[in-house]
């Protein structure tokens, strides 16, 4: 059986992947697979509130959602995946390979849809 936390466990199997998390779009986690140094509640809270301000930036611009987003510091990158009524949210390094990375968001986004387990 398919769960979400393999589907965490599987994305952050992928090369360059440090971790992951699946939130709602008011920062609930539903499930999260992160380093230990790392909050899961906080960084829910966090890209919850980027995601709104994503979308309330590009609704100005004509532009009615957004399926993907890539944020990119000098030490990593952290991707947003819009899943409907939820966010998969996925930190990276920064050299990590683009291809790859959209080859591995895309699969764990479609595997969480398929799963039923969540209102996508």
């Amino acid at each position: 059986m398919i769960t979400l936390k393999s589907v965490l466990k599987s994305l952050c199997g992928s090369k360059g992947v440090s971790g992951a998390l699946i939130i709602t779009k008011d920062g609930m986690v539903i499930d999260s697979n992160l380093p230990p140094s790392y909050s899961a509640e906080s960084l829910a809270a966090f890209m919850s509130q980027i995601a709104v301000t994503i979308t309330n930036s590009l609704a100005g611009l004509g532009v009615k959602e957004f399926t993907r987003y890539v944020m990119q510091s000098g030490q990593s990158k952290i991707y947003i995946v819009d899943l409907g009524k939820s966010a998969l949210i996925a930190l990276a390094d920064v050299d990590v390979d683009a291809g790859e990375m959209n080859v591995a968001l895309f699969q764990a986004a479609n595997t969480i849809k398929k799963t039923g387990r969540i209102d996508v």
